[in-house]
C-alpha cells in the first residue's frame, strides 16, 4: 500500500514524499517497506531502516532532520500504527461465535454478538451485553453482570468467592459471599486476572476500564470509569478507586482505601492510606512522589554521610 493511501485510511494528512508501506515494525527492527512509530525524541537517536514513520506534531521537525524519511503526522502514533496494521491485512485475536465446548447455564442471557470461546463458562443468570468477546477458559460464575463491547481474555475468573474469614475459637471461619460483580461497558481484562465477587452488593468496574494480565481484585472493591490497571496489581477488599486512576504493576492496596480521581500510584507501590485525586504517588509504603525521590536520594548519600561524620568524630580533616 502507498503511504498516501495510508494516510487516507488514517484519516492524516498526506505525506510530502511517497513510500511503499508493506508492514508495521518497532523502529529497531523495521526494514525497508516497514511504518513505523516514534513517540519520544530518545528514540530519534538511533539509526532505523524503515521505509516511513509516523510522528506526533511535536516531533515533526527533530525526526525529518534526524531520518529524512516520509512522515505521518499523528497525535497518537503508537495506535495510528496498530490501526495502519490492519488496514495492511493485520488480524486481532478475536473469539468468533459459540465455540461447542462452552458451557452456558440455560438460565444466562447473552445478548446479541456475544461470542464465547472454548472450554469457557458461563454460570446461571449470568448477564451479557451485546458484542462482548469471552475468551478461551474464561469463568464467569453465577448472576455477574457483563457490559457491552466488553473483552475478557483467557481463563480469567469473574465472581469467585472473595477471600474473607473470620479468626474466633482457634479457627478460621469462611464469610459467605453473597454478592455479585458487575462490570460496565468497553471494559477490558486481561488472561488471568480474578475479580472476586461481593459479600454482599457488588465488587464493580465503571465503563471504559483496561486491566491487564495476570491482577487480583477482591470483594466489594469499586473501580471507576476509564482506569488503568497494570499486571500483578492487588487490591484488597473495599477499596474505592475513582475515575481515570492509574496503578501500575505490583502496586498493592490494603483494605478501605481510596484512590482519589485521577491519581497515579507507581509500580510496586504499597498504599496503606487513602490518595488524594490527582496525586503521583510512590514507595515502598506509598507516598507522594517528590517526597519519596528525595528520600531515596538522600540514602543514597548516606555512606559519604557517614564517613564524613565518623571522620569528624575522630578530629580529621572530611574531604
Amino acid at each position: 500500500m502507498q503511504l498516501t493511501e495510508l494516510a487516507q485510511g488514517l484519516q492524516l494528512e498526506p505525506p510530502g514524499e511517497e513510500a511503499e508501506i508493506s508492514g508495521v515494525a518497532p523502529l529497531e527492527h523495521a526494514g525497508p517497506g516497514d511504518l513505523s512509530f516514534v513517540v519520544a525524541r530518545k528514540w530519534l537517536a538511533g539509526t532505523t531502516r524503515a521505509a516511513a514513520l509516523l510522528v506526533p506534531p511535536d516531533l515533526a521537525e527533530a525526526a525529518r532532520e534526524a531520518t529524512g524519511l516520509p512522515l505521518l503526522i499523528s497525535r497518537v502514533p503508537a495506535l495510528d500504527a496498530g490501526r495502519a496494521a490492519l488496514l495492511l491485512g493485520g488480524r486481532v485475536l478475536r473469539v468468533s461465535g459459540i465455540h461447542p465446548t462452552a458451557v452456558i447455564d440455560p438460565s444466562a442471557r447473552l445478548a446479541e454478538g456475544v461470542s464465547v470461546g472454548p472450554l469457557a463458562v458461563i454460570g446461571p443468570e449470568v448477564v451479557i451485553g451485546p458484542d462482548s468477546s469471552i475468551h478461551a477458559g474464561v469463568v464467569i460464575h453465577d448472576r455477574c453482570e457483563i457490559g457491552a463491547r466488553c473483552v475478557i481474555h483467557a481463563n480469567a475468573v469473574i465472581g469467585g468467592d472473595g477471600f474473607g474469614y473470620e479468626s474466633f475459637d482457634g479457627a478460621h471461619h469462611r464469610i459467605p459471599h453473597l454478592g455479585i460483580v458487575r462490570i460496565g461497558n468497553d471494559v477490558e481484562i486481561g488472561s488471568g486476572t480474578t475479580i472476586d465477587r461481593a459479600r454482599f452488593g457488588a465488587t464493580s468496574v465503571g465503563d471504559g476500564t483496561k486491566i491487564d494480565n495476570l491482577v487480583q481484585i477482591a470483594h466489594n472493591v469499586t473501580i471507576g470509569r476509564a482506569c488503568i490497571i497494570v499486571s500483578q496489581v492487588g487490591i484488597a477488599g473495599s477499596c474505592r478507586i475513582e475515575d481515570g486512576v492509574v496503578l501500575a504493576g505490583q502496586a498493592g492496596l490494603v483494605p478501605h482505601v481510596t484512590v482519589g480521581r485521577g491519581a497515579r500510584v507507581a509500580a510496586a507501590t504499597g498504599v496503606a492510606v487513602d490518595v488524594p485525586p490527582g496525586a503521583a504517588w510512590s514507595g515502598w509504603w506509598g507516598g507522594p512522589h517528590r517526597e519519596n525521590l528525595a528520600q531515596i536520594n538522600a540514602l543514597r548519600k548516606l555512606p559519604e554521610f557517614m564517613k564524613a561524620m565518623r571522620a569528624l568524630m575522630q578530629g580529621r580533616d572530611v574531604k
